[in-house]
Protein backbone atom coordinates (compact mmCIF):
# COMPACT_ATOMS: atom_id res chain seq x y z
CA UNK A 1 0.00 0.00 0.00
CA UNK A 2 1.53 3.49 -0.96
CA UNK A 3 0.43 5.74 1.78
CA UNK A 4 2.05 8.76 -0.20
CA UNK A 5 0.32 8.23 -3.43
CA UNK A 6 -3.13 7.63 -1.20
CA UNK A 7 -2.13 11.18 0.31
CA UNK A 8 -2.38 12.47 -3.17
CA UNK A 9 -5.24 15.35 -3.67
CA UNK A 10 -5.89 15.64 0.02
CA UNK A 11 -4.87 19.51 0.39
CA UNK A 12 -6.63 20.45 3.38
CA UNK A 13 -3.71 19.77 6.51
CA UNK A 14 -7.15 18.23 9.23
CA UNK A 15 -8.39 16.19 6.18
CA UNK A 16 -5.05 15.11 5.20
CA UNK A 17 -4.39 13.92 8.83
CA UNK A 18 -7.21 12.12 9.03
CA UNK A 19 -6.89 10.49 6.07
CA UNK A 20 -3.46 9.07 7.14
CA UNK A 21 -4.77 7.58 10.42
CA UNK A 22 -7.61 6.20 8.35
CA UNK A 23 -5.07 4.51 6.05
CA UNK A 24 -2.33 3.50 9.22
CA UNK A 25 -5.72 1.36 10.47
CA UNK A 26 -5.66 -0.22 7.06
CA UNK A 27 -1.85 -1.03 6.90
CA UNK A 28 -2.34 -2.78 10.50
CA UNK A 29 -5.60 -4.75 9.45
CA UNK A 30 -3.07 -5.72 6.25
CA UNK A 31 0.04 -6.44 8.47
CA UNK A 32 -1.33 -8.16 11.23
CA UNK A 33 -4.27 -9.97 9.57
CA UNK A 34 -6.76 -9.13 11.75
CA UNK A 35 -9.75 -6.56 11.06
CA UNK A 36 -9.31 -2.92 12.39
CA UNK A 37 -11.44 0.19 12.23
CA UNK A 38 -11.66 4.17 12.14
CA UNK A 39 -13.12 6.42 14.34
CA UNK A 40 -16.69 7.45 13.09
CA UNK A 41 -16.82 9.59 10.19
CA UNK A 42 -19.23 12.19 8.58
CA UNK A 43 -21.06 10.78 6.00
CA UNK A 44 -18.93 13.21 3.27
CA UNK A 45 -15.44 11.69 4.95
CA UNK A 46 -16.45 8.14 4.96
CA UNK A 47 -17.67 8.34 1.46
CA UNK A 48 -14.67 9.57 -0.13
CA UNK A 49 -12.33 7.40 2.12
CA UNK A 50 -13.98 4.43 1.07
CA UNK A 51 -14.13 5.41 -2.57
CA UNK A 52 -9.89 6.01 -2.49
CA UNK A 53 -9.98 2.78 -0.68
CA UNK A 54 -12.26 0.42 -1.47
CA UNK A 55 -9.64 -1.22 -4.65
CA UNK A 56 -6.68 -1.86 -1.93
CA UNK A 57 -5.47 -5.48 -3.50
CA UNK A 58 -5.99 -8.15 -0.65
CA UNK A 59 -7.96 -5.71 1.81
CA UNK A 60 -11.75 -5.53 2.68
CA UNK A 61 -13.01 -2.10 3.48
CA UNK A 62 -16.69 -1.76 4.77
CA UNK A 63 -18.46 1.48 5.63
CA UNK A 64 -21.10 1.09 8.67
CA UNK A 65 -22.86 3.51 11.57
CA UNK A 66 -24.99 0.92 13.30
CA UNK A 67 -28.02 0.80 10.57
CA UNK A 68 -27.76 0.82 6.68
CA UNK A 69 -29.32 4.80 7.71
CA UNK A 70 -27.14 6.05 9.35
CA UNK A 71 -24.42 9.14 8.41
CA UNK A 72 -21.44 9.28 10.71
CA UNK A 73 -20.21 5.94 10.03
CA UNK A 74 -16.52 3.64 10.77
CA UNK A 75 -14.48 2.39 7.94
CA UNK A 76 -13.74 -1.12 8.58
CA UNK A 77 -10.78 -3.31 7.43
CA UNK A 78 -9.79 -6.69 7.04
CA UNK A 79 -7.55 -9.31 4.77
CA UNK A 80 -9.69 -10.50 1.68
CA UNK A 81 -9.84 -14.31 2.86
CA UNK A 82 -11.53 -13.84 6.12
CA UNK A 83 -14.74 -13.44 6.54
CA UNK A 84 -15.65 -9.74 7.25
CA UNK A 85 -19.64 -8.05 8.10
CA UNK A 86 -21.04 -5.37 9.68
CA UNK A 87 -21.33 -7.32 12.63
CA UNK A 88 -17.77 -7.43 13.33
CA UNK A 89 -18.07 -3.47 13.76
CA UNK A 90 -17.45 -2.40 17.51
CA UNK A 91 -20.55 -0.59 17.62
CA UNK A 92 -23.06 0.05 20.02
CA UNK A 93 -26.73 1.34 20.81
CA UNK A 94 -27.83 2.83 24.10
CA UNK A 95 -31.06 3.93 24.31
CA UNK A 96 -31.87 6.77 26.39
CA UNK A 97 -34.92 7.17 27.92
CA UNK A 98 -35.96 10.38 29.81
CA UNK A 99 -37.95 10.35 33.51
CA UNK A 100 -41.47 10.66 32.64
CA UNK A 101 -42.17 13.32 35.21
CA UNK A 102 -39.34 15.22 35.50
CA UNK A 103 -37.13 17.51 33.01
CA UNK A 104 -37.59 19.15 29.47
CA UNK A 105 -39.97 17.29 27.01
CA UNK A 106 -38.58 18.90 24.24
CA UNK A 107 -34.81 17.62 23.91
CA UNK A 108 -33.00 17.85 20.90
CA UNK A 109 -29.95 15.94 18.78
CA UNK A 110 -28.26 18.98 20.71
CA UNK A 111 -29.05 18.34 23.83
CA UNK A 112 -27.82 14.72 23.54
CA UNK A 113 -24.42 15.16 22.08
CA UNK A 114 -23.79 18.37 24.23
CA UNK A 115 -24.67 16.06 27.57
CA UNK A 116 -22.33 13.18 26.44
CA UNK A 117 -19.09 15.02 25.20
CA UNK A 118 -19.74 16.81 28.24
CA UNK A 119 -18.40 13.66 29.77
CA UNK A 120 -14.96 14.35 28.15
CA UNK A 121 -16.16 11.66 25.21
CA UNK A 122 -14.37 12.11 22.13
CA UNK A 123 -16.65 13.21 19.18
CA UNK A 124 -15.12 10.80 16.60
CA UNK A 125 -16.61 8.18 19.20
CA UNK A 126 -20.24 8.76 19.07
CA UNK A 127 -22.22 8.39 15.66
CA UNK A 128 -25.52 9.18 14.99
CA UNK A 129 -28.03 9.91 17.91
CA UNK A 130 -31.92 9.21 17.01
CA UNK A 131 -34.41 11.44 18.91
CA UNK A 132 -37.64 10.49 19.44
CA UNK A 133 -40.38 11.58 21.72
CA UNK A 134 -40.44 8.51 23.87
CA UNK A 135 -36.77 7.31 23.49
CA UNK A 136 -33.49 8.36 21.93
CA UNK A 137 -30.99 5.84 20.51
CA UNK A 138 -27.16 6.77 20.46
CA UNK A 139 -24.46 4.72 18.39
CA UNK A 140 -21.43 4.92 19.70
CA UNK A 141 -17.79 2.84 19.76
CA UNK A 142 -18.09 -0.12 22.03
CA UNK A 143 -15.37 0.86 24.03
CA UNK A 144 -16.79 3.81 25.75
CA UNK A 145 -20.51 1.93 25.87
CA UNK A 146 -20.15 1.10 29.74
CA UNK A 147 -18.81 4.33 30.54
CA UNK A 148 -21.64 6.30 29.34
CA UNK A 149 -24.50 4.39 30.72
CA UNK A 150 -22.97 4.69 33.64
CA UNK A 151 -22.32 8.25 33.71
CA UNK A 152 -24.42 9.69 31.54
CA UNK A 153 -27.39 10.52 33.95
CA UNK A 154 -29.06 13.94 32.83
CA UNK A 155 -29.60 15.24 29.51
CA UNK A 156 -29.53 19.28 30.10
CA UNK A 157 -31.72 19.16 33.29
CA UNK A 158 -33.78 16.26 32.59
CA UNK A 159 -32.56 12.54 34.71
CA UNK A 160 -32.22 10.07 31.94
CA UNK A 161 -31.86 6.01 32.48
CA UNK A 162 -29.31 4.69 29.81
CA UNK A 163 -28.83 0.90 28.73
CA UNK A 164 -27.17 -0.72 26.17
CA UNK A 165 -28.93 -2.34 23.10
CA UNK A 166 -29.45 -4.71 20.44
CA UNK A 167 -28.45 -3.32 17.05
CA UNK A 168 -31.03 -5.09 15.80
CA UNK A 169 -33.67 -4.13 17.60
CA UNK A 170 -33.57 -0.97 16.60
CA UNK A 171 -36.62 0.41 15.19
CA UNK A 172 -37.02 4.42 15.48
CA UNK A 173 -35.67 6.65 12.43
CA UNK A 174 -34.61 10.47 12.54
CA UNK A 175 -37.52 12.23 12.99
CA UNK A 176 -38.25 14.97 10.96
CA UNK A 177 -40.80 17.90 10.09
CA UNK A 178 -41.85 18.44 7.01
CA UNK A 179 -41.98 22.15 6.03
CA UNK A 180 -43.37 24.38 3.06
CA UNK A 181 -41.97 27.40 2.42
CA UNK A 182 -40.68 30.02 -0.43
CA UNK A 183 -38.14 31.85 -1.35
CA UNK A 184 -36.66 34.62 -3.43
CA UNK A 185 -33.28 32.14 -4.71
CA UNK A 186 -32.03 28.89 -4.49
CA UNK A 187 -29.33 30.39 -2.98
CA UNK A 188 -27.73 28.76 0.39
CA UNK A 189 -28.54 31.87 2.26
CA UNK A 190 -32.06 32.33 0.71
CA UNK A 191 -32.81 28.97 1.71
CA UNK A 192 -31.10 28.53 5.08
CA UNK A 193 -32.49 31.66 6.11
CA UNK A 194 -35.64 30.71 5.53
CA UNK A 195 -35.95 27.43 7.00
CA UNK A 196 -33.61 28.36 10.20
CA UNK A 197 -35.67 31.55 10.52
CA UNK A 198 -32.50 33.84 10.64
CA UNK A 199 -32.16 36.82 9.14
CA UNK A 200 -29.89 37.44 5.98
CA UNK A 201 -27.24 39.27 7.87
CA UNK A 202 -26.93 36.41 10.11
CA UNK A 203 -26.98 33.39 8.30
CA UNK A 204 -24.30 34.86 6.02
CA UNK A 205 -21.98 35.79 9.02
CA UNK A 206 -22.74 31.89 9.89
CA UNK A 207 -21.79 30.79 6.39
CA UNK A 208 -18.61 33.07 6.20
CA UNK A 209 -17.59 31.49 9.65
CA UNK A 210 -17.60 28.03 7.67
CA UNK A 211 -20.34 26.93 9.89
CA UNK A 212 -22.51 25.71 7.00
CA UNK A 213 -22.34 22.61 5.45
CA UNK A 214 -24.11 21.02 2.04
CA UNK A 215 -23.86 17.65 2.12
CA UNK A 216 -21.31 17.44 4.40
CA UNK A 217 -18.74 19.87 3.32
CA UNK A 218 -18.37 23.14 4.43
CA UNK A 219 -19.26 26.05 2.10
CA UNK A 220 -18.38 29.47 2.77
CA UNK A 221 -20.12 30.89 -0.76
CA UNK A 222 -23.29 32.38 0.58
CA UNK A 223 -24.40 32.21 -3.06
CA UNK A 224 -24.09 28.46 -3.75
CA UNK A 225 -27.24 27.08 -5.35
CA UNK A 226 -29.02 24.28 -3.76
CA UNK A 227 -30.46 21.64 -5.52
CA UNK A 228 -32.98 18.83 -4.63
CA UNK A 229 -31.79 16.35 -2.26
CA UNK A 230 -28.93 18.77 -0.82
CA UNK A 231 -28.50 18.27 2.67
CA UNK A 232 -28.22 21.39 4.59
CA UNK A 233 -26.87 22.34 7.83
CA UNK A 234 -25.75 24.98 10.20
CA UNK A 235 -23.77 24.16 13.48
CA UNK A 236 -25.51 24.60 16.34
CA UNK A 237 -29.02 25.57 14.20
CA UNK A 238 -30.05 22.73 12.59
CA UNK A 239 -29.83 20.58 9.19
CA UNK A 240 -32.64 20.40 6.93
CA UNK A 241 -32.74 18.45 3.17
CA UNK A 242 -34.16 20.16 0.44
CA UNK A 243 -36.63 17.18 -0.93
CA UNK A 244 -38.66 19.33 -3.92
CA UNK A 245 -38.26 22.77 -5.83
CA UNK A 246 -41.54 23.63 -7.44
CA UNK A 247 -42.50 26.72 -9.32
CA UNK A 248 -42.47 30.51 -8.77
CA UNK A 249 -45.42 31.96 -7.49
CA UNK A 250 -47.06 34.86 -8.48
CA UNK A 251 -44.50 37.29 -6.33
CA UNK A 252 -41.84 35.51 -8.20
CA UNK A 253 -40.78 32.96 -5.35
CA UNK A 254 -40.06 29.87 -5.53
CA UNK A 255 -41.99 26.99 -4.01
CA UNK A 256 -39.90 24.81 -1.77
CA UNK A 257 -40.84 21.59 0.55
CA UNK A 258 -37.65 20.64 3.35
CA UNK A 259 -37.44 17.85 5.70
CA UNK A 260 -36.49 19.81 8.76
CA UNK A 261 -34.44 17.03 11.36
CA UNK A 262 -34.81 17.69 15.11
Amino acid sequence: MNKQALLQGMTQPEERLLFAKVLDQAAFSYRRHVPAFTDFLDMAKSGKFLEKLQHLPDLQVIAYGGTMECERRMLGFAPEYLTFSQQNFPICALRITKHPKFGQTDLSHRDYLGSILGLGIDRGKIGDILVSETETICFVAEEIAGYISAQLTKVSRTPVHVEQTELSEITIKKEVEIRRLTAASLRLDAVAGGVLHMSRGKIQALIAAEKANVNWNVVTNPACLLKEGDMVSVRGFGRFRLCSIGERNKKDRISLEVSVYR
